[in-house]
């Protein structure tokens, strides 16, 4: 029987996309804590108020408000960045070892920031 090569292996396709160690816990922290922002909002969305604050910088009042179910942003957007940064370490790789690994660490700071966000926002409304 003959063997295909294309069979899937996800530790060597992680190895393939990120070869660098660095680049890849930083990716996993990354998804690590958009998974703990989804599963915080999930279990907090029926304490929260029906309009939460969202927009910071815009002016005081109700233009700041939304809906609560648009915290689901905070994680969708920090899936948009690791997979843009994921991206352009890609192609980066090729002009600077270094350009790789910046944007990894960016990704899992990035992310940490927004749930630090989230959790700012959470803790104002349900303490």
């Amino acid at each position: 029987m003959k063997t295909s090569k294309l069979t899937f292996n996800i530790s060597k396709t992680a190895e393939i996309l990120v070869p660098d160690k660095l680049g890849r816990s930083s990716y996993g922290v990354g998804l690590l804590i958009c998974a703990v922002m989804t599963a915080l909002i999930t279990i907090l969305l029926s304490r929260l108020p029906s309009v939460v604050p969202m927009y910071f910088t815009l002016p005081w009042g109700e233009a700041r408000l939304t809906g609560r179910t648009m915290l689901y942003l905070l994680p969708a957007m920090t899936l948009l960045i690791l997979g843009v940064n994921l991206g352009l370490g890609r192609v980066a790789v090729k002009l600077s070892p270094l350009l790789p690994r910046v944007l990894a660490v960016a990704t899992a700071i990035i992310a940490g920031m927004l749930l630090l966000a989230l959790v700012g926002i959470v803790q104002s409304l349900i303490l």
